[in-house]
């Protein structure tokens, strides 16, 4: 027991290991996939911001350069100074801004002095404000040629989990000087350093643009997602595939070492069988003589004497049928290669038993043809059909039928089948009743189905043990396609 689940462990775990492979590929496939996603999504992120800040750029440009010559310049020469203050003035910024702001989606413009204060907002409630101000107004009146930020909402982790993004989610910061515009026709500046008139700050609602990313970024992990799944099933087909490959093969190496475990067994049996029954047979044959001589000479002699002498030669006879049995299992003989009309060996048979079996009831039915024809030995399959019918006339035990079928196969293979109305093999006995010395009769070497395999063995053939579904024993017999005899082949020849 301990062998057999110490096989059943070997056996098997190469199928774990290959099951265990495609498992930790799924794990390490899917890893990947999730990390190549995120890098290519953030990638994807960064393309995208970079993008957007280039436009904001231009877009603050075009603002500056527009709100210089279309408003700083004509107010400068109209009053003479800059007053957002007066309300002329600062509706004249606004409609410039607002001319600049159509169809973009701008979510605030701000505009800042030195102190920080708003000069102009979008959103009029904030005009005169010091608060508001970020650390990158100070750093563009100083000097940096214009700053960014990135306003969310939420972290980026969660909007990738977030269905619907709301607008205003994501947004980008803009600062940038408000300087007087060089290019413009009739200023020269000779070289000097651009003054920094104010700080204009824009504010674009990105969330649009994050949303196409995270969606692109989904659909990227969902491919992956895809591919990786069909390639584990891929690997999950092939393991089973390689696991019912291997189990086959095991268990045809495991078949294949029993049998030969049971061959060497038995040809060691053999050879001792055969020494036994050769040192037997001689003197068994002298007592069967000798008490057939003293039967013809003392026929007058008293009973008692007459029935030992009976007793002596007839158990002389069946010792010597044992002995042959021995002798024919030990050493089988190569058979013959004739063409063996298979009707008649069976009639042959059934001239030696069909006395006993009618006086017993057995009644035996055959459908063979005089076309099942098998190539090989007409005596040794004699023997063998001859050991067939006995045992089923021994299995019915009484009144019964024993049935005989054959068939030429497609591939030219002959099929016979022996079918008795006994109580069959049963389970038990199924797997032993090919072993030798293995019978469940009182008397009997078990030595019959043993010596049937060998003899058809010999002709190539299989022998297979089964039990009928409505009762009985079944003994098929598979033989190879037989050799046409020269009168059957070329006519002409």
């Amino acid at each position: 027991m301990e062998d057999a689940g110490q096989n059943q462990t070997e056996t098997r775990l190469p199928f774990n290991l290959a099951k265990f492979f495609s498992y930790i590929s799924l794990v390490l496939i899917l890893g990947s996939s999730v990390i190549l996603a995120l890098f290519i999504g953030r990638t994807m992120t960064s393309t995208m911001l970079e993008s957007q800040q280039e436009y904001a750029l231009l877009l603050a440009d075009n603002m500056n350069r527009q709100i210089f010559r279309k408003f700083t310049l004509p107010v400068t020469y109209a009053s003479g100074r800059v007053s957002l203050a007066e309300p002329a003035q600062y509706k004249l910024l606004d409609e410039v801004i607002q001319s600049q702001l159509h169809g973009l989606q701008l979510a605030s413009v701000r505009l800042y002095d030195d102190h920080y204060t708003i000069l102009y907002s979008s959103n009029s409630r904030e005009v005169r404000r010091t608060d508001l101000y970020t650390k990158g107004v100070p750093l563009v009146f100083n000097g940096k040629p214009h700053h960014f930020d990135v306003l969310t909402s939420v972290p980026y982790a969660q909007a990738l989990l977030t269905p619907s993004l709301e607008d205003g989610t994501f947004l980008l910061r803009t600062i940038f000087p408000l300087t007087i515009d060089s290019d413009f026709k009739g200023l020269r500046l000779h070289g000097q350093p651009v003054p920094v008139l104010g700080v204009l700050e824009i504010v674009q609602d990105m969330t649009a643009q994050y949303r196409s990313a995270i969606r692109a970024q989904w659909f990227i992990l969902g491919g992956f997602a895809v591919s990786t799944f069909i390639l584990f099933f891929l690997l999950q087909f092939v393991a089973r595939k390689a696991e019912v490959t291997l189990e086959r093969r095991m268990a045809r190496n495991r078949q294949l070492e029993a049998q030969l475990h049971q061959a060497e067994k038995l040809a060691s049996m053999g050879r001792m069988v055969a020494s036994i029954a050769h040192e037997i047979r001689n003197p068994l044959g002298i007592i069967r003589s000798s008490s057939e001589f003293l039967l013809r000479r003392h026929k007058s002699e008293d009973s008692t004497t007459q029935a030992m002498l009976s007793a002596i030669y007839d158990e002389s006879c069946r010792l010597g049928t044992t002995v042959n049995d021995f002798l024919d299992y030990a050493r089988p003989r190569q058979p013959r290669q004739d063409n063996v009309t298979v009707v008649d060996v069976i009639t042959k048979a059934m001239a030696f038993l069909g006395s006993e079996f009618q006086r017993c009831g057995v009644e035996v039915h055959s459908s063979l043809g005089r076309d099942i024809v098998v190539y090989g030995d007409a005596d040794l399959l004699y023997r063998a059909f001859y050991n067939i019918l006995s045992n089923a006339f021994q299995a019915i035990n009484g009144p019964g039928s024993i049935f005989i079928d054959g068939s030429v196969r497609d591939d030219g293979h002959i099929l016979l089948t022996f079918r008795d109305s006994g109580p069959g093999f049963g389970a038990d006995a199924l797997t032993k009743a090919m072993d030798p010395f293995f019978t469940t009769k009182d008397s009997g070497t078990g030595l019959g189905l043993p010596i049937v395999q060998a003899i058809v063995d010999s002709h190539g053939g299989r022998m297979t043990l089964s039990d009928a579904p409505e009762g009985g024993a079944v003994i098929s017999l598979e033989f190879p396609a037989h050799k046409p005899a020269p009168s059957e082949g070329n006519e002409h020849e």
